[in-house]
């Protein structure tokens, strides 16, 4: 994380907002605008507090929330407000060929080791370098690039895709893949896999999609059910390319 996402983080959590306050904050702006480049989801807000730099538009969405004035916003970003003559333009998105998936590995065992601010009951992002989350031993480290893809942890209560991605396993997701694909899949492990951002939490899930409504559908022996969400109701972080299954869970209790 550098140092505007470090303050955009700061100022969030002095003004006691969640993420789902501010993406919920912006949809009423950019509804009240009528422009969507204002809106900042779920991702795009975890992207923007580790070292992204947003485009103009929600910069500006970032100051009306945190009741800034917008030069101050600017300036966080690194924007001197007083230059004119360098426009602010967005970074291009990069392809990602649709490389085969290769979901669980489990020839590397590895002990979860959750930080006690995060409820290990619940699937979370991995923020940070991949070193600091202390449950990863070199031999998986080596293998993950953060560069391109996002990590994230499936919670001990969260068994959505039973015995495919099992509770505990560490997850590496390609945001690039962040639409719901039309694929010939002719088994259930085969079906393209989602982790998906809405008011509840994360969701590791399959998804179909049309275009007022979106499905999140957990593995038939789960005990979850199926969601049915309006599309701005939830957001796609990525598909899933690899999991990691750990072999060793700690111990857990039902409170």
């Amino acid at each position: 994380m550098n140092e505007s996402g470090q303050l955009i983080r700061r100022l969030r959590e002095e003004r006691f907002l969640k993420s789902r306050d501010v993406e919920r904050q912006s949809r009423i702006i950019a509804d009240r605008k009528g422009n969507e480049d204002y809106y900042i989801g779920h991702a795009t807000l975890f992207d923007i507090e580790n070292g992204s730099t947003p485009g103009i538009y929600k910069i500006e969405c970032l100051a009306l929330i945190f009741k800034m004035p917008l030069t101050q916003m600017l300036a966080v970003f690194g924007i001197d407000s007083r230059d004119t003559e360098q426009p602010v333009l967005p970074h291009p998105p990069s392809e990602t060929a649709l490389d085969p998936v290769d979901l669980t590995e489990s020839d590397v065992s590895f002990r979860l080791n959750f930080d006690n601010r995060v409820d290990p009951r619940e699937t979370d992002l991995l923020k940070g370098r991949p070193e600091e989350w202390g449950i990863a031993p070199a031999a998986i480290l080596k293998r993950l690039q953060p560069q391109r893809f996002t990590y994230a942890v499936i919670g001990l209560a969260d068994d959505s895709m039973a015995d495919i991605i099992p509770p505990g396993s560490l997850i590496e997701i390609d945001r690039n893949q962040a639409t719901v694909q039309l694929s010939a899949w002719r088994t259930l492990r085969e079906r393209p896999i989602y982790l998906v951002w809405h008011d509840q939490g994360y969701s590791c899930v399959w998804c179909q999609q049309d275009k007022h409504e979106i499905l999140l559908i957990p593995h038939p022996a789960s005990n979850k059910p199926i969601r049915r969400l309006r599309v701005r109701e939830a957001t796609i972080i990525g598909r899933i390319v690899h999991a990691w299954c750990s072999l060793q869970l700690p111990p857990f209790q039902e409170c």
